[in-house]
């Protein structure tokens, strides 16, 4: 080597400056590669080890575990309250004392002792459901009522029933169960029900009967009219049975095997309509009906009193007039043994006086074109 060379050399390792070593004595490398062959083979040892545990492990595991969901897990919440609004953008809340909600079903809660507050309309006060248990379904707006289902309305209306399922959104009712209400129209009971339109029409299905009673004022006082001398008409109670009935404001529709009384008059029909006196109380924010204007009677129809029996097709009766005019094929039967055959009749029921028109086929036909129906004269 030249003394450049080795100056150099010294310098480079003077300076801190890496070059290859050439000087690497034959045992130094025998020696580093034992190092790594020790090392490869402790990897592989502790490689080997953690197998073999695992595979110990899953052969000495009898069983899986498998958490599974439980559907009769459940939440429960306290005093909860959910709210919307119907379709015509009212609101109305739901609360209750609790309700609980399972996995089984995850869009239903139950609720104990729910109360449903809802607005009818706009600037009213609230009207309100409730009941001892439900359901309710908080995608569908559906509220499901089990056990002593309670219904009051702002304009009057109180309904008691056993069930009732409340869509909230379209603000309508429907049940399977018997129900006994009272309001405006007077006492109505059912076997099944739905009331609509914004909790203003009642329906009554499978077997109805009402008590219709006529505020003829406006007082509420009906005992100084009650005692009308009338057959038919005047401000008494009337009774009422059909197999269904629909009362809409004024108008009431009863259906099937109809069957209305009052004093000692009976109306029979298959279908009849009565219409009562309707005035907005704009003081109470409701409708107020009256007395009972007119009837018509449809199909089989049967004016009875203890003295006569008169049958037609059709039936009207108008209290303006104080009469009931039946037409159709009509047949008169009176309890003292007269009877007659006419196309078409008119009755007083003030003065209990028939009039015979068109044609006529029996005695009193000709004798007496007017009688008197009450005492057969």
């Amino acid at each position: 080597m030249s003394s450049a060379d080795t100056s150099s050399h010294k310098v480079s390792e003077t300076l801190g400056l890496w070059e290859p070593k050439r000087t690497l004595t034959l045992e130094a490398a025998r020696k580093h590669s034992r190092r790594i062959k020790v090392l490869r083979f402790g990897l592989f040892c502790v490689a080997g080890a953690i197998l073999a545990f695992l595979a110990y492990e899953f052969a000495t595991q009898k069983t899986r575990i498998l958490i599974k969901d439980d559907p009769t897990e459940s939440v429960r919440m306290i005093a909860p309250r959910y709210s919307g609004r119907t379709d015509d953008g009212l609101p109305y809340y739901l609360t209750a004392k609790t309700a609980t909600r399972t996995l089984a079903n995850r869009n239903e809660v139950g609720l104990d002792v729910p109360l449903l507050e809802f607005t009818r309309e706009e600037g009213a006060v609230p009207s309100y459901v409730k009941a001892q248990t439900g359901t309710y379904d908080d995608m569908d707006k559906i509220l499901d009522l089990e056990s002593s289902v309670d219904l009051k309305t702002d304009d009057g209306y109180s309904c008691e029933t056993v069930s009732g399922r409340i869509f909230a959104k379209e603000k309508r009712i429907e049940g399977n169960d018997h129900i006994a209400c009272t309001g405006n129209f007077g006492q109505a009971n059912g076997n099944s029900y739905e009331i609509t339109d914004n909790y203003t029409t009642f329906v009554f299905k499978d077997g109805m009967d009402a008590i219709i009673e006529q505020d003829i004022n406006g007082s509420g006082n009906l005992a100084a009219s009650i005692g009308s001398p009338r057959v038919f008409g005047g401000s008494g109670p009337i009774a009422v049975k059909a197999q269904s009935a629909t009362y809409q404001g004024g108008l009431t529709v009863l259906v099937d095997n109809v069957d209305v009384t009052q004093n000692t008059a009976r109306l029979r029909a298959d279908k009849m309509e009565i219409y009562r006196a309707a005035i907005n109380d704009k003081s109470a924010g409701s409708l107020k009906l009256g007395e009972v204007e007119r009837i018509v009677a449809f199909g089989n129809f049967h004016y009875t009193t203890p003295e006569t029996t008169v049958k037609g097709d059709k039936g009207v009766y108008e209290r303006a007039q104080d009469t009931i005019t039946i037409t159709g094929e009509v047949r008169v039967v009176q309890k003292s043994g007269n009877k007659a055959v006419t196309d078409r009749l008119v009755y007083n029921v003030r003065t209990e006086a028939i009039r015979f028109a068109g044609d006529c086929e029996g005695g009193e036909c000709t004798a007496r074109p007017t009688v008197r129906i009450g005492n057969g004269n």
